[in-house]
Formats: structure tokens, sequence, C-alpha cells
């Protein structure tokens, strides 16, 4: 039988799926994708070298970008702030005056700076952590101050002040900043009131307004007109009647569409905030449940209403296309968005359950040069979904380099997007970009202090080949593989075989063309065939046909 794959939109799929050899999810999936990108188009491309950018230390990196123009990499270490950008071909920290430090007091040690949360608004970025204060950083005549955030409310509460009441949770939704989860009220959530008159602050979180309300009342009877009637009698004089009115002034508590608001969830369940994101409703996760506010929401229309009962880790959630993604309990990917029944939270990790077992420690997404998600391991490795849903792109693989990832983030510049990442080598940290636009030389280069770049193996091992006959499932009969013919685009030398230790590898550079490779090796019961790259040689893998013999 002659086998044909030109699919591998699915990317690594999960091992229970091992015995489906009758879905489509199998045929355009694989057993390991490393190194590798599923394309919207169906093939699979080695992923992006990485490129050093600069050397760092243990810390934490996240974006800061007010245009492409304008954009940082904002380091959070051990009780300090630096701030990066590139500066001509160089990425620096920015050095502040008149101290000459290229870094900023903070209170957060480097385990504090993993719980941290953030959320921009133009040129000011919130952080909150459950053990501190909350900071804001301000970017202002191109010079940068950190200082505590302190919040003016009306609600007897000492929020953002003292130990208890400092928030772990931080969003901005319709123009406001949304605080929740402290120590004392993990299930409340305070929204402030939108910035005034232009201002980009948000510190005022009072939940009514007082007015000024004047009354006319009818004056005391003693302080009526009187006059004197022809009879010379004392009369009650009618004359003017405004002279039996009086007006009086007093403050009233007003509730108004500007105003804060305090809401407090209560499904009965464990609902300790989690993180709230904002898309076209506001979305809040849970320990235990999923939330949405509606769009318009304001002091006189509040409302929040339960839509699903999955729970939520506190890893700070991220919005792609039309959907927010956040990781749920039991290390899942899951998207809310909408369908025609309602919001719906999709599991992302259905096709591939095993993905992300070691734990999740950081999420991101990008646009460009195609939607991606990517999850921060805690073995220091990373999951790649691309994710394509006008494309019916859902395909995982697993990133790796020689070392460990210990942070992401995203970087805008006048191309779009761009993924950093701090990586560990050895006992040195660095901060490195993966380059999309590489397309000849696949190796990590990882700078001087490394000596030279590092090799990353990209390999695809497809799923057991088995399929129904008249006879009979192939299931357990010995199976052979006789060659294989490969189509790839603009690719260097390619290794193909069935088993690691059989791989045969191409003579020189495969270019276009449709290249066969003949295949080593006897009969087994158990056939996968194996497509992996040649040192730093590019390498797109559009089809790939064996000929197979079954027994």
């Amino acid at each position: 039988m002659n086998n044909l794959v030109n699919n591998w939109i699915f990317g690594e799929i999960s091992p229970k799926l091992g015995g489906r050899f009758d879905l489509a999810m199998y045929a355009q999936g694989c057993e390991r994708l490393s190194n590798f990108r599923p394309m919207p188009q169906g093939g699979i491309t080695r992923r992006p070298p990485l490129k050093h950018v600069t050397t760092t230390g243990n810390c934490r990196i996240i974006p800061f970008t007010l245009s492409s123009g304008e954009s940082f990499i904002i380091e959070l270490s051990a009780l300090k702030i630096r701030i990066l950008r590139w500066v001509g071909s160089d990425f620096l920290p920015v050095v502040f005056l008149p101290s000459g430090d290229d870094f900023l007091a903070s209170p957060y040690s480097l385990a504090d700076a993993w719980e941290v949360q953030y959320a921009q608004y133009y040129d000011r970025l919130y952080f909150v952590h459950k053990d501190h204060q909350p900071q804001v950083l301000i970017y202002s005549a191109s010079s940068f101050s950190l200082t505590p955030f302190v919040p003016t409310n009306d609600m007897g509460e000492n929020l953002g002040e003292s130990q208890g009441n400092y928030p772990s949770v931080v969003g901005i939704c319709q123009n406001r900043l949304w605080l929740a989860s402290t120590l004392l009220n993990p299930y409340t959530i305070w929204v402030s009131r939108p910035p005034y008159g232009g201002s980009n602050n948000h510190h005022v979180f009072t939940t009514y307004d007082m007015v000024t309300v004047e009354t006319e009342v009818i004056k005391d009877t003693e302080d009526w007109p009187y006059t004197t009637n022809d009879e010379g009698e004392t009369v009650i004089d009618f004359s003017n009647s405004a002279a039996f009115l009086e007006t009086t002034t007093d403050t009233e508590e007003v509730i108004n569409a500007k105003c804060g608001m305090e809401l407090e969830l209560a499904s009965g369940r464990n609902d300790t905030i989690k993180w709230i994101s904002g898309m076209d409703n506001i979305f809040i996760g849970t320990e235990a449940n999923e939330w949405m506010c509606p769009y318009d929401i304001d002091p006189t229309k509040q409302g929040a209403s339960m839509q699903s009962a999955y729970g939520s880790l506190p890893i700070q959630p991220q919005t792609l296309s039309n959907g927010v993604f956040f990781i749920q309990r039991g290390h899942k990917l899951r998207e809310i968005t909408y369908s025609q029944n309602g919001t719906v939270a999709n599991d992302l990790t259905y096709t591939a359950d095993h993905i992300l077992s070691a734990g999740v420690r950081q999420l991101i997404t990008m646009n460009n040069p195609e939607p991606i998600v990517v999850c921060l391991l805690n073995d220091g490795t990373l999951a790649v979904l691309s994710y394509d849903k006008m494309n019916g792109t859902q395909g995982w693989s697993r990133w790796d380099t020689q070392g460990t990832f210990v942070s992401i983030a995203t970087y805008e510049d006048t191309y779009g997007q761009q993924l950093y990442a701090v990586v560990k080598r050895g006992e040195s940290y660095y901060i490195e970009r993966f380059d999309f636009t590489e397309q000849e030389v696949f190796l990590d280069r990882a700078g001087e202090a490394l000596q030279g770049d590092l090799e990353y193996t990209s390999k695809m091992v497809g799923n057991r080949f088995d399929f129904n006959t008249e006879s009979g499932s192939t299931i357990g009969k010995s199976k052979k593989a006789k060659e294989v013919w490969v189509r790839c685009l603009d690719s260097g030398r390619i290794r193909t075989g069935v088993e690691d230790k059989y791989m045969q590898k191409t003579r020189g550079p495969v270019g276009n063309s449709d290249y066969r490779i003949p295949i080593s090796g006897g009969a087994r019961k158990e056939l996968k065939v194996i497509v992996e790259s040649v040192e730093g040689d590019p390498l797109t893998l559009l089809a790939m046909t064996y000929e197979v013999e079954v027994n």
C-alpha cells in the first residue's frame, strides 16, 4: 500500500487517540512534533532559531508597548525592575538620573515576580501582588517612575493600603481599572471610575457622588406676611405667593454611571478570583468557575453571570482573535468565545491532553506571522499551539533548546510582534529572540559567551500506520516500509526512517523537489515514519508518501 500524508494541522496528538486511525485527526497528526510548527496550509516547518539579544539575570519579562516605536521589555528580578528597549542596534536598559542606575527599586522578590499580575493603560503599567501594596509604572516625558498606588474609596475598607487588603488580580476593562481578590475578600471586585478630565489615573474608586439639592418649602407660619384689611383686622397677605416659600440646601448620595463599583461573586462554590480579562464582555476566572459581566456594566446596571465551572489557575489570561485564553486547573488550555448557543469555553488540549502535563508557568499569544499560543512549562520547555480557526489549524508542538526557557514575552516593533525569551544556558541567563524571518540557517545563535551557534533538532514521529482491510485490521501484523518520498519547500538535507537507528540522510539539499529516500531495516508490527532535520539546514515538509508491505 502507498500511504500519503500531506497535512499536519493537528500537530502532536494524544496517545489516547492511538487506536482511532479511523479519524481524520489521526491522519493529520503525529506522535511527536519537536521544534517544528504546523502551518495553516498543512505542512510543517522548523521552529524559528533563537538570536542573541543581550545578557541578563534570573528574571521574569513582560511587555510594555505604547506604539511600535515606543516598546519596552520590563524585567522583574529580585527587588529590581529593569526596562529595556532597542537603541539603534543595541538592546539597552534605561538609565535613571541622577543616580545613574539602570534599575528601579521594587518590593518584589524573585519568587514574588511570578505571582505579580499586571495591566497596561496607555502610559502606565499597574502591578498587584497579594503581599504588597499595588505599584504603578508611569512613562512620561521619556522617563519612568515607579510609585505605590493607593486607591481612593468610600467603602470602609483599606483597599490597597494594608496587609490583607492588597489585591492580587488586576485588569483594564471598559476604560476602568478592575482590582480583585484580597486575602480578606477573595471573592470581591473593586472597579474604578473612568479617568477624569483626560487623565490616565484610575485611583478613584468612590461608589457615589455627593450632590447639592435645593428644595423649596413653606415657611413657618410665624414668618408668613400679614397685612391690615379695611376693617382694621390683621390678615395674611396673599398678594405675593413667593413670600410663603424658602429654599433649603442639603447634600445627597447619588449613584450614576460614572461611579465606581464593588461586586461580589457568590455561586456557593470556591469563587476565589484568579484573573480578569475583557473582550466585548468582561470575563472573570475563579478557582471553581468562569463568570461574565456585560460589556456595558456600570453602577446603575450591575450584574454577573456564571458561564462555566471548569476552574482556573492564577496565570494571567491572554487574548487572541476573538477569544480569551486561560489555563484550567488540571493543565488544560481553554478559549472563551462565542457560539450560536452563547459563551463557550473550548478545551484546546483535547487533541493533546498530555502536552501541558509538566504544568504551565506563563502564557502568551501572538498574532503574526501566524496566530500561536505559547505556554512556558515548568520543565523549561515551550508547548506551542498553532491556532487558526478560520483555516482549521489546531496543532501542538514542543520547542526546546540547549538550556531552559525561564520566561517569555512579546515585543512590538515596526515589523509586528516578536517573541522574546529569557534562556538559561549553563549558569548564565540571556535574552534571546525567535527569528521568524530566518530561512537559511537554523541554529540558536546564543552569543559570543557560548562560543558559537547551538544546534537543535526538528523531529516529527508519525503515528503508527494501521488501517482496515477486507481481511481485518493491520494491528499486530508485520509491516515494512521500502522507501519514503518527501515533497519539501526550500529545504536542505533531511533524515527519514522508521526507527532512530535506521535513519537515512539525503546526500544533499532537497530544495523544492520530490525526493526518494530508501528505508533500511526489516518488518515490524508498529510502523512509524520519522522525519528530522540535519544540523542547521532549513526544512519545510509539505507531503510525504511511503510504500508499505503488510505480511
